[in-house]
């Protein structure tokens, strides 16, 4: 097991132990998703792209076809169909240019409510090489764990001992805990999450690029710590799929989830964003988002507080 992946699995646990998630509240209304077919294509070849845009009955949404600078977008497809109380529109492109790296990217999308509300509705990007090896794929691999090596009888022996080993040692922990009458403070996830927000917002060594870097970090590792999703090992694009699929957290509150992790993604990716305003939006985003889903006290620790 590497220790990328034994860190967030303790961080999961630790979560876990923290208190009582929020149950799972209703879906968004309104979504639309970029997706590529491949993000490596020779030179002369189309990028072949999917936009998804799902849309409950009374919503309307004006969606623009997929942009980047230097290519084509031409229209090869569409098809509605009923969903979920509303419908799903797919539409497929051919995306054309030279040679070099994309960030490929849908126009800000609108929706329109039956009660007259609007809300901006953030799409992550979809990140494209056309005959070369480009700058986005490296980038994008530094976020990657590398694959884990297949298991050999050694490590499963090992493994098992080391479980064993470790139960024992949780169970002396817990006796010993409870004898000496005793409570070990562990953090909760928000507040761990929160002082290193704060700190990499202060740190005024960092440019614009590393900043974002390390705030993506920050909110991926409490993304993980409240939720059972690998958010560090995944895609911005991943992430929203999994928290909206789940349904862990309102419209609203995914939005902003979204339009965090896309920000983030065209500021280290593209270069995009930044300044002052850019990291004030994102810092409202992030803290509405911890306040919303921070794991609550078990009724043990209401009482010891």
């Amino acid at each position: 097991m590497s220790p990328r992946v034994a860190l967030t699995a303790l961080a999961l646990v630790l979560a876990g132990c923290g208190g009582d998630l929020l149950p799972p509240l209703a879906q968004p209304d309104a979504d639309v998703r970029l997706e590529v077919d491949a993000r490596h294509v020779d030179a002369g070849q189309p990028v072949h792209a999917v936009v998804e845009i799902r849309q409950a009955d009374g919503v309307t949404l004006e969606v623009g076809a997929p942009a980047a600078d230097g290519l084509e977008a031409t229209l090869t497809g569409e098809r509605t169909e009923p969903f979920g109380g509303g419908s799903l529109t797919t539409r497929t492109y051919d995306l054309t240019g030279v040679k070099g790296s994309y960030v490929v990217a849908v126009p800000e999308v609108t929706a329109t409510h039956p009660d007259g509300r609007q809300e901006i509705l953030p799409v992550a990007p979809a990140f494209v090489d056309i005959g070369v090896q480009g700058p986005s794929s490296q980038l994008e691999g530094l976020l990657v764990p590398e694959p884990p090596p297949p298991p050999t009888w050694p490590w499963v022996l090992g493994a098992g001992v080391g479980i064993g080993l470790c139960t024992a040692g949780v169970v002396w922990a817990w006796r010993r805990r409870r004898r000496s009458l005793r409570r070990v403070a562990v953090e909760p996830a928000d507040v761990v999450a929160r002082r290193a927000w704060q700190a990499v917002l202060a740190d005024r060594k960092l440019d614009d690029h590393a900043r974002a870097l390390q705030l993506s970090e920050v909110f991926r590792v409490y993304l993980q710590a409240v939720h059972p999703i690998p958010a560090s090992a995944l895609t911005s694009r991943e992430i929203v799929a999994a928290i909206y699929g789940e349904g862990f957290v309102p419209g609203a509150l995914l939005d902003r989830a979204r339009r965090l992790l896309l920000a983030t993604d065209l500021l280290k990716f593209a270069r995009r964003g930044g300044g002052p305003e850019f990291f004030h939006d994102l810092d409202q985003d992030f803290q509405a988002y911890v306040a919303a889903t921070r794991p609550r006290p078990t009724l043990s620790e209401e009482r010891h507080a």
